[in-house]
């Protein structure tokens, strides 16, 4: 912990551990049973490097599993995490009542498993209501340090009063940290668009105007270091001391989709086209209004269209709000992970964008009811909504499925197909047992 002031609360110095399928409970460091592998169970592909992946258990034990794989290998980018808001009410894809200091370790726990994880320029994003976001900002200054800070951003989620309320709440908080402090982050995070009338169209593209901005950036990174040819024939490599903005495979996408432009006739060195929608150049204010990037309801309208024989989902965010984050905070090709998926809006965003992703989500029924249809949907371009035209998304990628089951409770160490296993028996991602090593 940073500094002299500190949260306190019954049982802080116990870890908070997964048991069964919803509860938690604090273990003691020396519990015989954290010495036991956890069980997974594996769909699809085994996990490589590019793999993004949808983890059915709990987001502390998933991150486990994958420190053991090459997931994790190049770092995250960015963490989006929506949990439950504590409000101690019940809604009916999920329950929000934990006492206040389960919450707190819950929160802590996850937060401080994937600090390791996280490249030096990352970033963090805690969306919260008013109920626990006083708390988890001190709990986030211990796990990150008070210099991690960077701002408190403010969303409209709903442009709707409530008149039976003292107050019409109509905002939620996303608090944003950066391992490596403002002052520094802010010089690898993206920017938000210019006045789209500097847009030009030189080449006739049938999207319309666009602006350029250099396929390089800084630093040294392996993956990122590759010959390109130019249309003139010359080879190029990136200048010293920086990399291509993206892997080969990201770069080879962007040029089969004409995303790519070589200025002095073909002879230049690459440039990225960014169409009006993806010029990026002003810092990003605070409060980030309905009309820019969504509301709850936009969420629910999206969801209801693509299942609208199942009750909405309670509580979705919509994907402009996920682009805007995901945009701020990272790079084509690099990875986004997402702790509590819920219906799935970081990974299909992030998708969408081209970004990795790993997403967790622990009921195993939502997975089926939203998380998993929805992302093959992304897959297989029959997904029409939020952001699809914007990014002028038409299907593509892959992902992998695992479950994860907990230590603690009723599921301990029982060694039998999941419900989730049965569900996709003889899908396309077919069925392998593995036994991950603790770590």
């Amino acid at each position: 912990m940073s500094g002299s002031v500190e949260l306190v609360w019954p049982n802080k110095g116990l870890p908070l551990h997964a048991s069964g399928a919803t509860s938690y409970t604090w273990v003691q460091p020396d519990d015989a049973a954290l010495r036991n592998p956890l069980r997974v169970e594996t769909f699809g592909s085994a996990l490589r490097s590019t793999s993004n992946v949808l983890a059915v258990g709990d987001g502390f034990d998933a991150l486990e599993i994958l420190r053991d794989t090459n997931v994790l290998s190049d770092g995250i980018r960015a963490v989006y995490i929506d949990p439950p808001f504590n409000t101690q009410k019940t809604f009916n894809h999920y329950g929000d009542s934990l006492a206040t200091p389960m919450w707190l370790s819950m929160m802590r726990d996850r937060l401080a498993a994937l600090r390791p994880l996280l490249r030096e320029d990352a970033s963090v994003w805690l969306h919260l209501d008013d109920s626990e976001v006083h708390r988890a900002r001190v709990v986030m200054d211990e796990v990150f340090g008070e210099a991690a800070f960077v701002a408190s951003v403010v969303w409209q989620k709903r442009t709707t009063r409530d008149s039976r309320a003292a107050f019409s709440s109509n905002h939620d908080t996303i608090l944003v940290y950066a391992p490596s402090g403002p002052r520094t982050w802010k010089l690898s995070r993206n920017l938000l668009a210019k006045d789209e009338a500097l847009l030009r169209n030189r080449d006739d593209d049938p999207r319309g105007p666009w602006s350029d901005a250099p396929f390089t950036a800084p630093g040294y990174r392996k993956a990122q270091q590759y010959d390109i040819v130019t249309p003139s024939g010359s080879i190029v490599q990136p200048p010293r001391g920086r990399s291509w903005y993206a892997t080969e495979k990201t770069y080879l996408d962007l040029l089969a989709e004409d995303r790519i432009w070589f200025p002095k006739g073909g002879a230049g060195m690459p440039r990225i086209k960014l169409f009006a929608h993806q010029l990026r150049g002003l810092v990003p204010f605070t409060v980030w209004g309905s009309a820019d990037v969504g509301t709850n309801d936009d969420a629910k309208r999206h969801l209801l269209e693509l299942f609208p024989d199942r009750p909405v989902f309670d509580t979705p965010k919509p994907e402009e709000l996920l682009e805007r984050i995901i945009h701020v905070a990272s790079n084509p090709g690099e990875l986004v992970v997402d702790l509590f998926a819920g219906s799935g809006t970081t990974a299909a965003t992030a998708h969408k964008m081209r970004r990795r992703w790993v997403t967790v989500e622990r009921n195993t029924q939502t997975v089926l009811d939203f998380t998993l249809p929805r992302l093959q949907r992304v897959v297989n371009g029959e997904d029409r909504g939020g952001i699809t035209g914007q990014v002028a998304w038409t299907g593509g990628g892959s992902f992998e499925v695992l479950h994860v089951t907990p230590r603690f409770g009723t599921l301990a160490g029982v060694h039998r197909p999941s419900v989730l296993g049965k569900w996709l028996k003889g899908s396309a991602f077919g069925t392998k047992e593995n036994q991950a090593r603790t770590a």
